[in-house]
Protein backbone atom coordinates (compact mmCIF):
# COMPACT_ATOMS: atom_id res chain seq x y z
CA UNK A 1 0.00 0.00 0.00
CA UNK A 2 1.77 3.66 -0.97
CA UNK A 3 1.63 5.96 1.78
CA UNK A 4 0.51 9.28 0.48
CA UNK A 5 2.79 12.54 0.92
CA UNK A 6 1.92 14.94 3.97
CA UNK A 7 -0.53 17.38 2.75
CA UNK A 8 1.58 20.39 1.60
CA UNK A 9 0.71 23.47 3.96
CA UNK A 10 -0.11 27.10 1.85
CA UNK A 11 1.41 30.20 3.12
CA UNK A 12 0.77 33.90 2.72
CA UNK A 13 -2.68 34.95 1.45
CA UNK A 14 -5.85 33.12 0.27
CA UNK A 15 -8.43 35.30 -1.10
CA UNK A 16 -9.14 38.17 1.23
CA UNK A 17 -7.44 36.31 4.57
CA UNK A 18 -3.83 35.81 5.37
CA UNK A 19 -2.80 33.03 6.78
CA UNK A 20 -0.90 33.23 10.21
CA UNK A 21 -0.80 29.39 11.08
CA UNK A 22 -1.65 26.02 10.66
CA UNK A 23 -4.42 25.35 13.41
CA UNK A 24 -5.09 21.27 12.60
CA UNK A 25 -4.66 19.03 10.18
CA UNK A 26 -6.79 16.02 8.81
CA UNK A 27 -7.74 13.56 6.28
CA UNK A 28 -9.43 16.09 4.28
CA UNK A 29 -9.06 19.47 5.17
CA UNK A 30 -6.43 21.86 6.79
CA UNK A 31 -7.30 24.57 9.03
CA UNK A 32 -5.46 27.84 9.11
CA UNK A 33 -5.86 30.86 11.79
CA UNK A 34 -6.39 33.82 9.53
CA UNK A 35 -6.81 37.53 9.73
CA UNK A 36 -9.20 39.28 7.13
CA UNK A 37 -7.52 42.02 5.33
CA UNK A 38 -9.10 44.84 3.17
CA UNK A 39 -12.41 45.54 6.03
CA UNK A 40 -10.75 49.19 7.50
CA UNK A 41 -8.98 49.67 10.50
CA UNK A 42 -10.83 46.68 12.40
CA UNK A 43 -9.15 43.30 12.59
CA UNK A 44 -11.36 40.22 12.58
CA UNK A 45 -9.61 36.96 12.95
CA UNK A 46 -11.16 33.51 11.37
CA UNK A 47 -10.41 29.74 10.57
CA UNK A 48 -10.00 29.39 7.16
CA UNK A 49 -10.53 25.72 6.32
CA UNK A 50 -8.69 24.32 3.16
CA UNK A 51 -9.86 21.24 1.03
CA UNK A 52 -6.02 19.61 1.12
CA UNK A 53 -4.60 18.56 -2.35
CA UNK A 54 -5.23 15.24 -1.91
CA UNK A 55 -8.93 15.40 -1.55
CA UNK A 56 -9.07 18.75 -4.39
CA UNK A 57 -9.30 16.37 -7.22
CA UNK A 58 -12.14 14.24 -5.98
CA UNK A 59 -15.50 14.97 -6.90
CA UNK A 60 -17.53 13.68 -3.83
CA UNK A 61 -14.95 15.41 -1.47
CA UNK A 62 -15.52 18.88 -3.17
CA UNK A 63 -19.01 18.41 -3.59
CA UNK A 64 -19.09 17.60 0.48
CA UNK A 65 -16.98 20.37 0.69
CA UNK A 66 -19.20 22.94 -0.87
CA UNK A 67 -22.20 21.62 0.62
CA UNK A 68 -21.27 22.72 4.16
CA UNK A 69 -20.35 25.90 2.84
CA UNK A 70 -24.06 26.13 1.41
CA UNK A 71 -25.98 24.90 4.14
CA UNK A 72 -24.21 26.92 6.87
CA UNK A 73 -24.31 29.72 5.01
CA UNK A 74 -28.28 29.72 4.98
CA UNK A 75 -27.92 29.42 9.26
CA UNK A 76 -27.81 32.03 11.39
CA UNK A 77 -27.62 31.21 15.17
CA UNK A 78 -25.59 31.41 17.97
CA UNK A 79 -24.67 27.89 19.10
CA UNK A 80 -23.63 27.12 15.87
CA UNK A 81 -20.20 28.23 14.26
CA UNK A 82 -21.12 30.62 11.08
CA UNK A 83 -19.39 30.69 7.72
CA UNK A 84 -17.71 34.27 6.30
CA UNK A 85 -17.04 33.31 2.77
CA UNK A 86 -16.73 30.52 0.64
CA UNK A 87 -14.28 30.95 -2.75
CA UNK A 88 -11.38 28.94 -4.57
CA UNK A 89 -8.62 30.63 -6.02
CA UNK A 90 -5.97 29.02 -8.00
CA UNK A 91 -7.91 25.78 -7.78
CA UNK A 92 -7.56 26.01 -4.03
CA UNK A 93 -11.24 25.47 -2.27
CA UNK A 94 -11.74 27.33 1.11
CA UNK A 95 -14.31 28.58 3.48
CA UNK A 96 -13.79 31.14 6.41
CA UNK A 97 -15.90 30.39 9.42
CA UNK A 98 -16.00 32.08 12.71
CA UNK A 99 -12.88 31.28 15.15
CA UNK A 100 -14.27 29.75 18.46
CA UNK A 101 -11.59 30.40 20.87
CA UNK A 102 -11.94 27.38 23.38
CA UNK A 103 -11.91 23.17 23.25
CA UNK A 104 -13.70 20.69 22.10
CA UNK A 105 -16.00 18.17 24.48
CA UNK A 106 -13.04 15.45 23.63
CA UNK A 107 -10.30 17.83 24.52
CA UNK A 108 -12.71 18.97 27.76
CA UNK A 109 -13.16 15.59 29.44
CA UNK A 110 -9.63 14.24 28.40
CA UNK A 111 -9.15 17.25 30.58
CA UNK A 112 -11.04 16.66 33.39
CA UNK A 113 -10.05 12.92 33.78
CA UNK A 114 -6.58 14.03 34.22
CA UNK A 115 -7.15 15.76 37.09
CA UNK A 116 -9.71 12.91 38.29
CA UNK A 117 -12.65 15.00 38.18
CA UNK A 118 -16.21 14.98 36.37
CA UNK A 119 -17.95 17.64 34.94
CA UNK A 120 -21.13 18.77 36.82
CA UNK A 121 -24.41 18.05 36.29
CA UNK A 122 -24.81 21.62 35.45
CA UNK A 123 -22.11 22.21 32.68
CA UNK A 124 -22.93 19.14 30.93
CA UNK A 125 -26.99 20.29 30.79
CA UNK A 126 -25.66 23.69 29.78
CA UNK A 127 -23.58 22.01 26.71
CA UNK A 128 -26.07 20.10 25.72
CA UNK A 129 -29.14 22.18 25.95
CA UNK A 130 -27.22 24.74 23.90
CA UNK A 131 -25.85 22.29 21.01
CA UNK A 132 -29.53 21.33 21.30
CA UNK A 133 -30.53 24.48 20.26
CA UNK A 134 -28.41 24.94 17.65
CA UNK A 135 -29.36 21.59 15.69
CA UNK A 136 -32.87 23.00 16.32
CA UNK A 137 -32.18 25.92 14.44
CA UNK A 138 -30.87 24.35 11.51
CA UNK A 139 -33.19 21.40 11.83
CA UNK A 140 -35.98 24.34 11.05
CA UNK A 141 -34.66 26.20 9.03
CA UNK A 142 -35.81 26.89 5.10
CA UNK A 143 -34.28 27.65 2.29
CA UNK A 144 -34.36 30.94 0.01
CA UNK A 145 -37.64 29.52 -1.38
CA UNK A 146 -39.16 28.92 1.74
CA UNK A 147 -39.27 25.13 1.87
CA UNK A 148 -37.85 23.20 4.69
CA UNK A 149 -34.18 22.42 4.28
CA UNK A 150 -34.41 19.38 6.54
CA UNK A 151 -30.95 19.44 7.15
CA UNK A 152 -28.97 16.58 9.28
CA UNK A 153 -26.18 17.04 10.84
CA UNK A 154 -25.17 13.68 10.84
CA UNK A 155 -21.66 13.90 12.51
CA UNK A 156 -22.56 15.34 16.13
CA UNK A 157 -19.79 14.28 18.37
CA UNK A 158 -17.30 15.23 21.38
CA UNK A 159 -15.29 16.39 18.64
CA UNK A 160 -18.35 18.84 17.08
CA UNK A 161 -18.94 20.58 20.22
CA UNK A 162 -16.88 23.36 21.05
CA UNK A 163 -17.32 25.18 24.38
CA UNK A 164 -15.64 28.66 24.48
CA UNK A 165 -13.47 30.15 27.30
CA UNK A 166 -16.24 32.63 27.28
CA UNK A 167 -18.61 30.22 28.17
CA UNK A 168 -20.71 29.70 24.74
CA UNK A 169 -21.43 26.56 22.92
CA UNK A 170 -20.85 26.41 19.35
CA UNK A 171 -21.73 23.14 17.32
CA UNK A 172 -19.11 22.81 14.06
CA UNK A 173 -18.84 20.75 11.15
CA UNK A 174 -21.18 20.42 8.78
CA UNK A 175 -19.05 18.65 6.52
CA UNK A 176 -21.44 15.28 5.88
CA UNK A 177 -24.86 16.64 6.47
CA UNK A 178 -27.61 16.14 4.38
CA UNK A 179 -30.53 18.36 3.35
CA UNK A 180 -32.93 18.59 0.68
CA UNK A 181 -30.62 21.60 -0.61
CA UNK A 182 -27.83 19.61 -1.18
CA UNK A 183 -25.92 19.02 -4.41
CA UNK A 184 -24.58 15.81 -3.61
CA UNK A 185 -26.34 13.09 -2.10
CA UNK A 186 -24.80 10.19 -0.62
CA UNK A 187 -25.11 6.59 -2.22
CA UNK A 188 -27.27 4.03 -1.07
CA UNK A 189 -25.71 1.92 1.66
CA UNK A 190 -22.90 4.28 2.32
CA UNK A 191 -22.74 5.07 5.58
CA UNK A 192 -21.12 8.46 7.06
CA UNK A 193 -20.02 9.24 10.68
CA UNK A 194 -18.48 8.02 13.81
CA UNK A 195 -19.75 4.30 14.61
CA UNK A 196 -19.69 5.71 18.43
CA UNK A 197 -22.26 8.50 17.76
CA UNK A 198 -24.25 6.91 14.51
CA UNK A 199 -28.35 6.17 15.33
CA UNK A 200 -29.41 2.62 14.77
CA UNK A 201 -30.60 3.79 11.17
CA UNK A 202 -27.93 5.51 10.49
CA UNK A 203 -25.51 2.60 10.91
CA UNK A 204 -27.85 0.57 8.99
CA UNK A 205 -27.78 2.51 5.92
CA UNK A 206 -31.03 3.53 6.15
CA UNK A 207 -32.84 7.00 5.19
CA UNK A 208 -32.33 9.52 8.67
CA UNK A 209 -33.73 12.58 9.61
CA UNK A 210 -33.37 14.72 12.39
CA UNK A 211 -34.16 12.22 15.18
CA UNK A 212 -30.49 10.93 14.50
CA UNK A 213 -28.96 14.09 15.67
CA UNK A 214 -31.44 13.67 18.74
CA UNK A 215 -29.80 10.22 19.55
CA UNK A 216 -26.56 11.42 18.83
CA UNK A 217 -26.85 14.12 21.27
CA UNK A 218 -27.92 11.43 23.68
CA UNK A 219 -24.77 10.25 23.57
CA UNK A 220 -22.89 12.81 24.03
CA UNK A 221 -25.16 13.89 27.26
CA UNK A 222 -24.41 9.99 28.36
CA UNK A 223 -20.62 11.04 28.13
CA UNK A 224 -20.53 14.18 29.49
CA UNK A 225 -22.19 13.13 32.42
CA UNK A 226 -20.84 9.72 33.13
CA UNK A 227 -17.22 10.37 32.00
CA UNK A 228 -17.44 6.77 30.09
CA UNK A 229 -17.93 5.85 26.23
CA UNK A 230 -21.69 4.93 25.47
CA UNK A 231 -21.10 2.61 22.76
CA UNK A 232 -17.89 0.02 23.19
CA UNK A 233 -16.21 -2.15 21.02
CA UNK A 234 -12.49 -2.90 19.47
CA UNK A 235 -13.65 -1.69 15.93
CA UNK A 236 -16.00 0.24 14.04
CA UNK A 237 -18.14 -3.07 13.47
CA UNK A 238 -17.90 -3.97 16.77
CA UNK A 239 -18.93 -0.24 18.25
CA UNK A 240 -21.48 -0.13 15.11
CA UNK A 241 -23.39 -3.26 16.56
CA UNK A 242 -23.48 -2.56 19.96
CA UNK A 243 -25.12 0.71 18.91
CA UNK A 244 -27.98 -1.25 16.87
CA UNK A 245 -28.39 -3.57 19.75
CA UNK A 246 -28.92 -0.78 22.60
CA UNK A 247 -25.85 -2.01 24.35
CA UNK A 248 -25.09 0.09 26.83
CA UNK A 249 -24.63 0.29 30.70
CA UNK A 250 -27.26 2.48 32.63
CA UNK A 251 -25.61 5.85 33.80
CA UNK A 252 -26.91 4.67 37.33
CA UNK A 253 -25.21 1.41 37.39
CA UNK A 254 -21.54 3.83 36.03
CA UNK A 255 -22.76 6.99 38.85
CA UNK A 256 -24.71 5.40 42.12
CA UNK A 257 -26.03 8.88 42.88
CA UNK A 258 -27.39 9.65 39.40
CA UNK A 259 -30.32 11.27 39.16
CA UNK A 260 -33.70 9.27 37.71
CA UNK A 261 -34.97 12.05 35.46
CA UNK A 262 -31.85 12.66 33.94
CA UNK A 263 -31.32 8.93 33.15
CA UNK A 264 -34.67 8.39 31.87
CA UNK A 265 -34.12 11.75 29.61
CA UNK A 266 -30.59 9.96 28.20
CA UNK A 267 -33.02 6.27 27.40
CA UNK A 268 -35.53 8.67 24.97
CA UNK A 269 -32.81 10.10 23.36
CA UNK A 270 -30.89 6.72 22.88
CA UNK A 271 -34.38 4.79 22.11
CA UNK A 272 -33.42 2.07 19.41
CA UNK A 273 -37.04 3.20 17.15
CA UNK A 274 -36.74 6.88 16.08
CA UNK A 275 -40.54 7.01 16.87
CA UNK A 276 -39.77 6.49 20.33
CA UNK A 277 -37.39 9.24 20.95
CA UNK A 278 -37.38 12.89 21.30
CA UNK A 279 -39.34 14.37 18.23
CA UNK A 280 -36.93 17.28 17.71
CA UNK A 281 -33.84 18.78 20.00
CA UNK A 282 -35.95 21.40 21.26
CA UNK A 283 -38.46 18.71 22.93
CA UNK A 284 -35.31 17.47 24.05
CA UNK A 285 -34.13 20.86 25.85
CA UNK A 286 -37.69 20.95 27.50
CA UNK A 287 -37.00 17.95 28.75
CA UNK A 288 -33.60 18.76 30.26
CA UNK A 289 -34.84 22.12 31.61
CA UNK A 290 -37.65 19.98 33.33
CA UNK A 291 -35.13 17.49 34.91
CA UNK A 292 -32.99 20.95 36.29
CA UNK A 293 -35.67 22.52 37.80
CA UNK A 294 -36.63 19.19 39.66
CA UNK A 295 -32.68 18.89 40.64
CA UNK A 296 -32.64 22.47 41.44
CA UNK A 297 -29.65 22.94 39.13
CA UNK A 298 -29.51 26.35 37.38
CA UNK A 299 -27.97 26.55 33.40
CA UNK A 300 -26.21 29.18 32.83
CA UNK A 301 -23.28 30.31 30.05
CA UNK A 302 -21.67 31.29 33.45
CA UNK A 303 -21.48 27.71 34.83
CA UNK A 304 -19.76 26.56 31.90
CA UNK A 305 -17.27 29.50 31.28
CA UNK A 306 -15.97 28.80 35.02
CA UNK A 307 -15.52 25.31 34.01
CA UNK A 308 -12.79 26.13 31.03
CA UNK A 309 -11.35 28.58 33.17
CA UNK A 310 -10.70 25.99 35.92
CA UNK A 311 -10.63 23.53 33.85
CA UNK A 312 -7.74 25.50 31.34
CA UNK A 313 -6.53 28.19 33.24
CA UNK A 314 -5.86 31.86 31.40
CA UNK A 315 -5.78 30.82 27.39
CA UNK A 316 -4.25 33.56 25.39
CA UNK A 317 -5.63 33.63 22.15
CA UNK A 318 -3.22 32.36 19.24
CA UNK A 319 -2.65 35.68 16.91
CA UNK A 320 -1.63 37.14 20.39
CA UNK A 321 1.72 34.44 20.60
CA UNK A 322 4.76 34.49 18.42
CA UNK A 323 4.29 32.58 15.07
CA UNK A 324 5.61 29.14 15.27
CA UNK A 325 4.88 28.98 19.06
CA UNK A 326 2.86 26.24 20.35
CA UNK A 327 -0.24 27.69 22.04
CA UNK A 328 -0.10 27.50 26.19
CA UNK A 329 -2.09 27.34 28.87
CA UNK A 330 -1.83 27.81 33.10
CA UNK A 331 -1.88 24.40 34.17
CA UNK A 332 -4.50 24.31 37.11
CA UNK A 333 -4.45 22.39 40.22
CA UNK A 334 -6.29 18.96 40.77
CA UNK A 335 -8.98 20.53 43.10
CA UNK A 336 -11.18 23.39 42.67
CA UNK A 337 -10.40 26.82 42.47
CA UNK A 338 -12.50 27.86 44.94
CA UNK A 339 -11.34 25.21 47.61
CA UNK A 340 -8.09 27.11 47.60
CA UNK A 341 -7.01 30.35 49.09
CA UNK A 342 -3.97 30.00 46.59
CA UNK A 343 -3.75 31.55 43.12
CA UNK A 344 -3.53 28.94 40.12
CA UNK A 345 -0.10 27.83 40.11
CA UNK A 346 1.58 29.30 37.16
CA UNK A 347 3.35 25.86 35.32
CA UNK A 348 2.50 25.38 32.19
CA UNK A 349 1.78 23.13 30.01
CA UNK A 350 1.78 21.96 25.83
CA UNK A 351 -1.84 22.56 24.30
CA UNK A 352 -2.68 19.17 22.40
CA UNK A 353 -3.48 19.75 18.47
CA UNK A 354 -6.32 18.78 17.49
CA UNK A 355 -6.80 17.23 14.86
CA UNK A 356 -9.21 18.43 11.59
CA UNK A 357 -10.68 15.71 9.71
CA UNK A 358 -13.20 14.66 7.23
CA UNK A 359 -15.51 11.40 8.11
CA UNK A 360 -12.88 9.72 9.44
CA UNK A 361 -11.75 8.71 13.21
CA UNK A 362 -9.72 11.48 14.88
CA UNK A 363 -6.09 10.80 16.15
CA UNK A 364 -5.86 12.93 19.22
CA UNK A 365 -2.75 13.24 20.26
CA UNK A 366 -2.30 13.56 24.00
CA UNK A 367 -1.37 16.57 26.32
CA UNK A 368 2.49 16.97 27.46
CA UNK A 369 2.28 16.91 31.46
CA UNK A 370 3.90 19.73 32.82
CA UNK A 371 6.30 19.60 35.94
CA UNK A 372 3.49 19.56 38.86
CA UNK A 373 1.34 16.76 37.29
CA UNK A 374 4.57 14.86 36.68
CA UNK A 375 5.83 15.43 40.64
CA UNK A 376 2.10 14.65 42.05
CA UNK A 377 1.06 12.46 39.34
CA UNK A 378 -2.43 11.68 37.59
CA UNK A 379 -4.40 8.95 37.29
CA UNK A 380 -5.59 6.47 34.72
CA UNK A 381 -7.13 8.54 31.30
CA UNK A 382 -10.27 7.57 29.40
CA UNK A 383 -8.78 7.34 25.45
CA UNK A 384 -11.06 9.79 23.78
CA UNK A 385 -10.20 9.31 20.37
CA UNK A 386 -13.50 9.95 18.35
CA UNK A 387 -13.69 6.00 17.84
CA UNK A 388 -11.22 5.08 20.04
CA UNK A 389 -11.38 1.28 22.07
CA UNK A 390 -12.76 2.25 25.02
CA UNK A 391 -10.99 1.21 28.52
CA UNK A 392 -12.83 -0.49 31.64
CA UNK A 393 -15.49 1.45 33.22
CA UNK A 394 -15.01 2.03 36.57
CA UNK A 395 -17.54 3.67 39.68
CA UNK A 396 -17.27 7.72 39.77
CA UNK A 397 -16.55 8.80 42.84
CA UNK A 398 -14.87 11.20 42.06
CA UNK A 399 -16.23 14.79 42.79
CA UNK A 400 -17.91 17.41 40.19
CA UNK A 401 -16.59 20.56 40.01
CA UNK A 402 -17.82 23.44 38.57
CA UNK A 403 -21.38 23.72 40.08
CA UNK A 404 -22.90 26.63 41.13
CA UNK A 405 -21.65 27.73 44.04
Amino acid sequence: MTVPEPAQLLVGRLGNFELIRLLAQGGMADIYLARQVGIGQFERHVAVKVLNAQRAGDRESCALFLDEARLVGMLNHGNLASVHEVDAKDGVHYLAMEYVHGADLREILAQAQRYDVAIAYECALTIVTQAAAGLDHAHRRCGPDGRPLHLVHRDVSLSNIMVGHDGSVKVIDFGIAISTASIHTTNPGIVRGKASYMSPEQCLGDAVDLRTDVFALGVVLYELTTGRRCFQGNSDFERMLAVVRGDFVPPSVIVPDFSPALEQVIKTALALDPAQRFASAAAMIEALEAVAMLEGWTLATGITQRMMRELFGSVAEPWTTAAGDDTTYVCPPPVPAHDLDVPLPTVVITKPRRLARGTESDVYEAPQLCSHCLEHGVPEQQDWQDDAPTRGRRSLSIPRFWAAA
